[in-house]
């Protein structure tokens, strides 16, 4: 008997296909799925604040919602999975990632 082949995988680039700087990720799990929300954080200070007077300017950071995430149990585990050995492979080779404490401490009310 032959041993069954794998099936044949064609890998294609969806059109919208884009790669996001995430600064952040909220979101939480329900009930048959988990959900990630990624943003990114973007400093305003264009050209535009040039010209106004330096005691008046007004620094601020824009959040931009870039994309939702949604995984059944099983996917999220093996992305969890799959991260933390990419995490732990990162560290051996530069060392660790040391997260500052007021990250990690601070959990908004809108993570569950």
């Amino acid at each position: 008997m032959d041993a069954e082949k794998p099936p044949k995988i064609e890998v294609e680039k969806d059109p919208q296909y884009k790669t996001i700087i995430v600064s952040g990720v909220f979101g939480g799990h329900r009930p048959g799925f988990f959900e990630a929300v990624i943003y990114t954080d973007e400093i305003v200070a264009d050209e535009a604040l040039k010209s106004i007077p330096p005691d008046a300017r007004k620094i601020y950071v824009k959040r931009v919602i870039k994309c939702r995430l949604l995984m059944d149990p099983f996917q999220a585990k093996s992305f969890a999975e799959w991260l933390m050995r990419h995490v732990k492979e990162y560290e051996k080779k530069f060392g660790e990632i040391k997260i500052p404490k007021k990250a990690t401490s601070e959990k908004p009310s809108y993570i569950t």
